[in-house]
């Protein structure tokens, strides 16, 4: 048993992981334990570097004990370890699901500073299992069962924009892996919560126990998990190529569609290649429900318009409409407020509405939108390309009051301060990342600097 999970769990290392140094998400837990361990041997086997990230959660007096319990072991196996501080934990409804997301956007943005574009997770065919449970009990569809693949990109955004999650040991069970402690004499921590039936995976665990009682194995559920898996990447890789005969993605922001092209994408498909455009020009964290995107999906083969999960619909010519960002959500409404300007300050990045990297090393620049008046702007004509409605929220820099920079569109003023300001699209980014598991392509048509 031990040597076939310790052989295993190498494997996918050696099939998953890229050149960089490996990041290693490590709880104390016997999974994430055990996943380090036998990611240490591998690393040293190959001549790779491992960076161990641990997260002190707050939620239980014991948690900075746990995390100082996993600096020691990954010092002890000869690597350096981050410890992160969840500052905001508190007790009340969804206290799970905010402590992943909190968890998620620590680990991300931690990687991020440390120079990592992978992480591993010791997610176990026991977790594949109990997730694909979940999602079917909850009425989910067959996507929603396939969801688990062994590298997938971070589920946060901005933070994980560049960063994937590599899963190891989604063939190895929770008892193989604590066998590989236990015959190393190493101690792991038990998380008292996986006890608490009044969360949702608890309470699966135990359902799935009754069915296991009643006749049918539980590991059935990994296998459908991992049946549909290649069916919903084969999905996304179709929607990806219909999306090259359909899309032009420009560097400001928004998508041109070819109504003809995308009549003649199948229903469901074209739905999958949505999701991923309202996720990149929306630059929205949380992706809406399929259900929600047909009034969308309607609107642009009627080619009229509509609002809807963040972005908008305009209705074009016969032959193209547009998806843009709802302005509203960026200009402010009457129950929203926009987004308030502000002035750079040096070698800091910052990501403007889950939509754009700015990196500068000018100061006294005031990035925001363009607004409905256009302040500042000296020439109309840079911007005869973009449709009206979207033209009030593009994002600029002003100088002295002057727009200097078009997000986009390029600089429109004589400054070498406009010149230092690097402003990364990640409209494209993202759509590629949604839709593709490997590390993203670049867009055929889009250029990376503004």
């Amino acid at each position: 048993m031990v040597a076939r999970a310790v052989q295993t769990v190498r494997s996918a290392l050696g099939r998953l992981a890229g050149e960089g140094p490996l990041g290693i998400a490590c709880s104390g837990g016997g999974d994430s334990l055990a996943l380090l361990v036998i990611a240490s041997d591998w690393a040293r086997a190959n001549g790779r570097s491992l960076q161990v990230l641990t997260v002190d959660h707050g939620l239980r007096k014991s948690s900075a004990d746990e995390a100082n319990h996993v600096a020691a072991m990954a010092d002890r196996l000869g690597w350096p370890c981050t410890c992160l501080t969840w500052d905001d934990a508190r007790p009340g409804a969804g206290l799970q699901a905010r402590a992943r997301d909190a968890r998620h956007r620590l680990l991300a943005r931690a990687c991020r500073d440390l120079g990592l574009t992978e992480l591993a997770l010791a997610h176990t065919r026991d977790d594949q299992s109990e997730t694909v449970w979940l999602r079917l009990a909850a009425g989910g569809s067959w996507r929603s069962a396939a969801v688990m693949s062994d590298r997938a990109p971070s589920p946060v955004w901005p933070e994980g924009r560049d960063l994937d999650l590599l899963r190891p040991c989604l063939d190895v069970t929770r008892a193989e892996l604590r066998r590989v402690l236990s015959d190393a004499g190493i101690d792991w921590v038990d998380d008292p919560s996986n006890e608490d039936d009044r969360y949702a995976r608890v309470r699966a665990r135990g359902d799935l126990g009754l069915l296991s009682e009643a006749g049918f194995q539980p590991d059935r559920f990994a296998e459908l998990g991992a049946l549909l898996r290649p069916v919903h990447a084969a999905e996304r890789r179709a929607a990806w190529h219909c999306g090259q005969a359909a899309l032009v993605v420009h560097a400001w922001g928004g998508v041109s569609i070819d109504r003809a092209a995308w009549s003649r994408i199948v229903p469901a498909v074209r739905l999958t290649l949505l999701d991923a455009l309202v996720m990149a020009v929306s630059g929205q964290s949380v992706s809406p429900s399929r259900g929600r995107l047909v009034p969308l999906d309607a609107a642009i083969l009627a080619s009229t318009s509509v609002t809807g999960c963040g972005v908008q619909v305009l209705a074009g010519t016969a032959v193209t409409v547009w998806l843009i960002r709802d302005r509203g959500a960026v200009l402010g409404r009457v129950d929203h407020d926009g987004i308030d300007p502000w002035t750079d300050q040096s070698d800091v990045c910052r990501v403007f509405d889950g939509r754009f990297e700015i990196a500068t090393s000018a100061r006294k620049l005031e990035w925001g939108v363009l607004g409905e008046t256009y302040d500042g702007l000296t020439s109309r004509a840079i911007l005869d390309a973009v449709p009206g409605a979207a033209r009030a929220g593009l994002l600029v820099a002003r100088e002295a009051g002057l727009v200097v920079v078009l997000a986009g569109l390029g600089p429109v003023a004589g400054s070498l301060t406009a010149e230092a300001a690097h402003v990364r699209s990640l409209v494209a980014h993202r759509f590629c990342r949604r839709l593709l598991p490997q590390p993203a392509v670049r867009w055929f048509d889009e250029p990376e600097m503004a």
